[in-house]
């Protein structure tokens, strides 16, 4: 069994209450498959095992009582908002998404941090020219090992960027946020490998931003700046649950699957 990017509890929402098994649909194909949650979800050797601890211990633990409530359809104290913001938060940087956009971004990364460094040891050559052959030799090493870090970002560098200490602006726009939660029935609300869905274009902090989040396959967060909805459950129309669920099935990469229960 291989670490787990999209968390056990979570999964267990959507599970089929028949059998405790979840449906997996491959994107962009036909195949479809059940699978028990320990095995959906994860990869072998995703993380180190001191971030999976971290991340078990400090990040999922206290959320899965929040998400219980949310489950029950219980009132959510402010509390409970800023353990399961954090949670989404640090969900945004652990999937597999998160590695890729980070890949993604290397090249852009390395080549402003040469500029910079180039820069720097310019001027630190015009100040010191009888230093001119070793500041070269630094510059030379530089340079390498950004042109490294540009075609393999370290996966440590990735890892470090996950604690939730390194998002605090972020994790407190989703805070300040309205929360409202939409219920359905039947049809169902699907997840996926990249569960909390936002506009990337937009980010979280216009006022017209939004923040989706099933919780379980009958109940979604839905997070705005909106100042005329109030907090607590309605039922979703069927439309705008169809929205939400596209929105789910757009959101991750191949060949990782849109998950789900099936009645």
């Amino acid at each position: 069994m291989g670490d787990h990017y999209v968390p056990k509890y979570y999964l267990r929402g959507f599970t089929s209450k028949i059998d405790g098994m979840i449906w997996t649909y491959e994107k962009g194909g036909t195949n479809k498959f059940q699978s028990d949650v320990k095995n959906t979800g994860h990869e072998t050797n995703y993380y180190s095992p001191e971030v999976e601890r971290y991340l078990a211990n400090k990040i999922e633990d206290p959320a899965n009582k929040v998400i219980e409530k949310i489950r029950g359809k219980r009132e959510v104290t402010e509390q409970d908002k800023e353990i399961l913001a954090t949670y989404m938060v640090v969900m945004l940087k652990r999937v597999p998404r998160s590695r890729i956009m980070m890949k993604e971004m290397a090249p852009r990364v390395a080549q402003q941090q040469r500029e910079e460094w180039d820069q720097i040891i310019s001027d630190s050559i015009d100040k010191h020219p009888d230093k001119t052959d070793l500041l070269k030799k630094r510059r030379a090493e530089i340079r390498n090992n950004l042109e490294k870090y540009s075609k393999n970002p370290p996966k440590d560098f990735w890892l470090s960027l996950i604690p939730p200490e390194r998002s605090p602006n972020v994790i407190n726009a989703l805070y300040q946020m309205t929360w409202h939660f939409l219920m359905c029935d039947d049809p169902v609300f699907l997840t996926c490998d990249n569960p909390v869905y936002y506009f990337p274009w937009m980010g979280i902090g216009r006022p017209e931003s939004e923040v989706t989040f099933p919780i379980s396959s009958h109940i979604v967060l839905w997070a705005t700046w909106r100042k005329d909805i109030k907090k607590g459950y309605s039922p979703i129309d069927k439309q705008a649950l169809r929205e939400i669920n596209c929105e789910s099935a757009c959101n991750n990469d191949p060949p990782f699957g849109i998950i789900g229960i099936e009645n």
